[in-house]
């Protein structure tokens, strides 16, 4: 998240205080919108561990009736995590 912070410092002015909190207000509207199953990786990519295929295993993780997986709703509740 620090990354994040001084880029916020940086680029669009802020000072570290109020960067620190811009930061915390967007993580938890991001952690609050997220399917249950990737939550804990939102902290994990705003402090740069990224770990892709983690990320996936999470997303698809259900399976439908004929054995594929189940990310029919995915979409859905992503596009309306910003009001879409």
């Amino acid at each position: 998240m620090e990354n994040l912070i001084n880029e916020l410092v940086q680029k669009v002015g802020l000072s570290p205080e109020v960067a620190q909190k811009a930061t915390t207000v967007v993580l938890e509207f991001v952690q609050k919108n997220l399917p249950e199953s990737v939550k804990d990786k939102a902290g994990d990519l705003l402090n740069g561990k990224f770990d892709f295929s983690s990320l996936l295993s999470g997303l698809t993780g259900g399976s439908d009736e004929k054995g594929g997986n189940d990310d029919s709703g995915l979409v859905d509740k992503l596009k309306g995590m910003f009001g879409n």
